[in-house]
């Protein structure tokens, strides 16, 4: 019923995907990784784009992201993949996502030390498949860690090119690229 209603809203159309979702452009039957997961509606969206043919994946800091992800799940009708981060490493294994989405839209991302922020980066590289794509999705006004930059971040840990894609309505969305080499 739910999967209904976010398609027609009362016979006019089809729903307007929320503007975190529909600027990542994932489709039906991709593989998608998620670290982090504050924004229901952003979790929600990308795992009913995916759909039964493609999977969603996430990385929780915690426990109570791991929840929240799990209960996004059970109210859209999605199986999604959910693990808790231990350590620098990802839970998922390489080459197998074809993108990677970093929900940073409460400045938790972004409150991580440099280091350990890079880190995880990396390996969101490692996850990625060869011309895959990492976004970053930064809520405007949350806190961050002085000196923060997200840019710098993914160049660091070895996207090329990376730009800023946006800054539109509270969020400011980020690209990177996994190079083919």
């Amino acid at each position: 019923m739910f999967l209904l209603r976010m398609l027609m809203r009362r016979g006019r159309g089809p729903a307007m995907d929320p503007l975190q979702v529909s600027m990542t452009g994932v489709r039906m039957g991709e593989r998608f990784l998620q670290i982090g997961c504050h924004d229901r509606a952003l979790l929600s969206g990308l795992a009913a784009k995916v759909g039964l043919s493609g999977t969603a994946a996430v990385a929780a800091f915690d426990d109570e992201q791991a929840k929240r992800a799990a209960a996004v799940g059970a109210k859209v009708g999605a199986l999604i993949d959910t693990h808790k981060i231990e350590g620098l490493t990802l839970p998922f294994d390489s080459d197998h996502f074809d993108m990677v989405v970093v929900d940073d839209t409460n400045g938790t991302f972004g409150s991580i030390d440099d280091g350990s922020r890079v880190a995880y980066l990396r390996d969101a590289k490692r996850a990625v498949r060869h011309g895959g794509r990492i976004e970053v999705i930064e809520g405007m006004t949350a806190k961050r860690s002085a000196g923060y930059d997200a840019l710098r971040d993914l160049t660091s840990a070895g996207f090329k090119p990376v730009r800023v894609l946006a800054e539109k309505d509270g969020f400011r969305f980020l690209e990177g690229l996994r190079p083919n080499s």
